[in-house]
């Protein structure tokens, strides 16, 4: 009988290890869900385990979308300084565009935040310290990073919003000639070869005619 007993503890036993959560696991299984399928239940589903268990490392979807973005920014590629304070903030801008064209969904996740991720702000106050290092004042370097920043935002997210699907085609293919009408004579054909050209493209211009600002205003 005892004998009996023992064979059913171990045939009962569940086999193998049972799976361990942490926090960075659940943000490489954020990311491998994607933001755009990111859900508590998605990546309980990825891990194996019941989305209920999550709850006791994360409070709720915002802090997995932040845990997610803190992670991708954790393994981007960031430029290293070379010491010339245009070249820096370009990188650093192109470094950011980059991460948020390699997770689809990203941009509309970072835009509906209540709270910020940490990597956002190491970020920022890196690149802050750094233009001090090259000499600007603190209030000048801040500006300057937090224009450049939010320029990158902006326009990325337009670029999403114009790419969007609408009609028979993207969004800003199915629009430009309302666009063409609205500007009026004048700015149609400007309109309409803004309208052609793609999202990076203006941002390399609009980012140059930014660096070209802080440089006459506020570069030491």
């Amino acid at each position: 009988m005892a004998e009996e007993r023992r064979q059913w503890r171990v045939l009962g036993r569940p086999r193998g290890r049972p799976p361990r959560i942490t926090r960075p696991a659940i943000a490489d299984a954020a990311l491998e869900v994607g933001f755009d399928n990111l859900t508590l239940a998605t990546v309980g589903e990825r891990l194996q385990v019941s989305h209920s268990a999550l709850y006791r490392h994360v409070t709720d979807r915002q802090e997995l979308v932040i845990l997610a973005i803190d992670r991708a920014m954790q393994r981007a590629e960031w430029p290293e300084p070379t010491g010339e304070w245009r070249a820096d903030l370009r990188e650093q801008a192109w470094a950011i565009w980059r991460l948020l064209d390699a997770h689809p969904g990203l941009i509309q996740e970072f835009l509906r935040l209540t709270r910020f991720p940490s990597q956002i702000m190491v970020r920022f106050g890196a690149a802050v310290r750094h233009l001090m290092s090259c000499g600007f004042t603190p209030r000048n370097a801040f500006l300057a990073v937090d224009t450049v920043f939010d320029l990158t935002v902006d326009v990325f997210g337009r670029g999403q919003q114009m790419d969007r699907p609408g009609g028979e085609g993207p969004v800003r293919v199915t629009t430009a000639d309302a666009w063409a009408e609205g500007v009026g004579a004048e700015v149609a054909e400007l309109m309409r070869a803004a309208l052609e050209e793609s999202a990076a493209t203006w941002f390399e211009r609009k980012l140059t005619l930014v660096l070209d600002g802080v440089a006459a205003s506020l570069a030491p």
